[in-house]
């Protein structure tokens, strides 16, 4: 599915000439731009912890419910997620980014592949050029109701802070209910 484009928010950083020719050779040195030297350290003091792990101003997630989490980017909720549907997204943002290749889905520009959140939305992740696509589409008339663009970074960030969520749910009840039934079923055949 093709969803327009949306170029990533820019912010300005006043930094003296100085400080940029070098952070650029820092930069070409260890052949990444020089956003990704910025992101990295920010990691760092995450890994840290001297700064908070979350995402502010991107992302806000919070658990709902035991089997339930809720998520808002850039300000726009998303239907509530259950701990697959989180894991889900989670692996195909980290192969938007290039992370995670076991999906066996190829991301080249301007292409994003949906995954279902229920209640007629899904969500469509792709690529462009250096960063992540976003889109929440109306499922029943493919336009897309919501749009964003991050980095790489951040969107690595994001798919790590949805496993680490995603791992506190608790099963989802319509996964209770097929681990019970065959659990019965196989004791069941074992007292035949």
């Amino acid at each position: 599915m093709t969803v327009p484009l949306v170029k990533p928010p820019q912010s300005m950083l006043g930094l003296p000439a100085e400080r940029l020719t070098q952070l650029r050779a820092l930069a070409d040195r260890r052949g990444v731009s020089a956003v990704e030297i910025v992101e990295r350290a920010i990691r760092s003091a995450i890994e840290a912890r001297e700064i908070e792990d979350d995402l502010p101003g991107f992302c806000e997630i919070s658990i709902v419910d035991d089997d339930l989490m809720a998520v808002s980017l850039r300000g726009e909720d998303l239907p509530l997620l259950d701990r697959d549907q989180a894991q889900r997204i989670a692996m195909l943002v980290d192969a938007a980014a290039g992370n995670e290749t076991s999906l066996g889905k190829d991301f080249k520009v301007g292409k994003g592949f949906g995954l279902d959140l229920g209640g007629d939305v899904q969500i469509v992740v792709g690529r462009h050029a250096r960063a992540v696509m976003l889109a929440l589409v109306d499922a029943r008339t493919k336009k897309p109701t919501f749009r964003t663009a991050t980095s790489f970074g951040i969107a690595t960030d994001f798919a790590r802070l949805l496993r680490a969520h995603a791992a506190s749910l608790g099963l989802p009840i319509s996964a209770i209910m097929r681990i019970a039934t065959s659990n019965d079923a196989a004791g069941q055949e074992a007292q035949s």
